[in-house]
């Protein structure tokens, strides 16, 4: 069965030169990748924000590295995480996308596992509600995921990372909360 799963997005703080979302974006796909051996593909809104991400994976998660490229760049069959925008949509087969695009297309309707989030603007939550009804009538079973952004109190900030053997890394804590549908 096909499912998508909607990450609520916390307030968006920088953690120096990435964003806690490009963080737990990181995080997912090591998790996805490292983990669970999938194949992700990365659906961004453009160029931009592909090579903002590009950048992201190679600053995130010092501890580990995610063997990832942008659409058309690297090996030819591809590597395990690709990054990609409209004009550049894969033609290599991956297991999971992470939808980052404000409308919904064919091209993610085609994968069984769907990540997508709520971002806090109303204007943009909106895009989310009709991507989330799409989901549901292409007969999706839908999970809904709350990300808080927590400081630690003595002073040093670290990312929750649900998926690392130890939980943390330096920034600042995040951490997911299920939402009953």
């Amino acid at each position: 069965m096909k499912h998508a799963t909607f990450y609520l997005l916390a307030p968006d703080k920088s953690l120096g030169d990435i964003t806690i979302q490009e963080e737990f974006i990181c995080s997912l796909v090591y998790q996805k990748w490292h983990d669970e051996d999938r194949r992700i593909v990365i659906a961004c809104e453009n160029k931009t924000q592909a090579i903002a991400l590009d950048n992201a994976l190679w600053k995130s998660l010092p501890y580990s590295f995610i063997p990832h490229n942008i659409a058309d760049e690297g090996p030819k069959h591809g590597a395990p995480v690709e990054l990609t925008w409209s004009d550049a949509c894969s033609n290599k087969t991956y297991d999971v996308v992470i939808n980052l695009l404000t409308q919904c297309s064919d091209y993610i309707l085609s994968f069984f596992e769907v990540i997508d989030f709520v971002p806090l603007a109303e204007s943009c939550k909106q895009f989310a509600r009709e991507r989330y009804k799409q989901y549901r009538q292409q007969g999706f079973q839908l999970h809904t995921v709350q990300l808080s952004s927590v400081f630690q109190s003595n002073g040093v900030k670290q990312v929750y990372n649900p998926f690392s053997k130890n939980n943390y890394t330096e920034a600042s804590t995040i951490y997911c909360e299920p939402i009953i549908n």
